[in-house]
């Protein structure tokens, strides 16, 4: 489950969350996803397409109202989103 222990995981979200006035980007795996909460989230880029719709809701809800997701597809994926 990553190479963090969870007590890592918090210090690192926490310390971007002091600094998000000034940081602009966070990397984070799907492991980081859940239960991460950033005010003013503005965008939330998907590399991978989650294989469950419950998961990419998940992902995508951390920009709030407000935000914007983007998620990169390749022909895998579509076949796997029609199907």
């Amino acid at each position: 489950m990553g190479a963090k222990d969870q007590a890592d995981r918090e210090s690192t979200i926490s310390s971007f969350k002091s600094k998000s006035k000034s940081s602009s980007l966070l990397v984070a795996t799907s492991i980081a996803s859940r239960g991460l909460d950033v005010e003013e989230l503005g965008l939330v880029i998907n590399y991978d397409v989650p294989n469950h719709y419950e998961d990419y809701v998940h992902r995508v809800g951390r920009t709030g109202r407000k935000g914007c997701a983007v998620t990169f597809l390749s022909s895998e994926d579509d076949m796997h989103l029609i199907l």
